[in-house]
């Protein structure tokens, strides 16, 4: 019987930070905050969750092994999975910044497991996604000036597709040190299943070294790209 959504995605994140965390000489719980995107997949992204997060991190220094610590990822997440689903189905933002900067999100559940979501099928369902997304931005957030995004997935096509010229085009590699607490870097071990594709755990984590112990992102196979441009773009292409 395959192991539950999410399960072994969860089981390789809580081996890499447990790898990172003894090449680096930090704590596991240090390591999971900084290496995995545990915290916004359970849905306790912002100040408000502090407290939730802090004590799944300590009911983490309480288990007795990695399974014990899988299992009480898995309970953590199955307590949230209503809370995380996204109004504009694979798609997601944070509001803008005091620049006026929103950042774009790509992180589909559990409602698009029958297909990859960028197939071609889908992706009239994307841009409508899109449209509603920033339908949305233009009505509540007056003060948006531009959009950012960064993702593994700027190396797809299909993906760029769905975007304005004028943000596709301004695609370029990532130049700042990258977080690993969203799906930019690790979206790209999952299938459309959203199970981790065939020979990635072993991969991923063999490539983790102590050479690049202060940078694993690197460890991945595709590196996060940035994109950028106005939020004048998004409104003409979709509203």
């Amino acid at each position: 019987m395959p192991a539950p959504p999410y399960q072994d995605y969860f089981d390789l994140q809580l081996r890499f930070a447990a790898r990172h965390a003894l090449l680096a000489g930090t704590s596991l719980t240090e390591a999971i905050a900084r290496c995995t995107n545990l915290r916004r997949r359970f849905g306790l992204w912002g100040s408000a969750a502090d407290v939730r997060w802090t004590d799944f991190l300590r009911q983490v220094e309480a288990c007795a092994s990695h399974a014990d610590i899988v299992s009480v990822a898995m309970a953590k997440y199955e307590s949230g999975r209503r809370r995380r689903l996204s109004a504009f189905g694979c798609f997601a933002y944070d509001p803008p910044d005091e620049h006026g900067t929103l950042r774009l999100h790509f992180m589909p559940d559990e409602r698009h497991r029958q297909t990859s979501p960028l197939a071609d099928s889908c992706l009239r369902e994307r841009r409508a996604e899109l449209t509603a997304l920033f339908m949305e931005v233009r009505r509540l957030h007056p003060g948006v000036r531009q959009v950012r995004g960064l993702s593994w997935l700027y190396h797809v096509p299909a993906y760029t597709s769905l975007f304005p010229a004028r943000y596709a085009g301004s695609v370029r590699p990532a130049t700042v040190p990258l977080n690993m607490t969203g799906s930019s870097t690790w979206g790209q071990v999952l299938d459309y299943r959203h199970r981790p594709r065939p020979g990635i755990a072993d991969r991923v984590l063999a490539s983790l070294t102590p050479s690049i112990v202060h940078a694993p992102w690197l460890a991945f196979p595709l590196q996060p790209m940035s994109a950028e441009c106005a939020v004048d773009a998004f409104f003409d292409w979709f509203v």
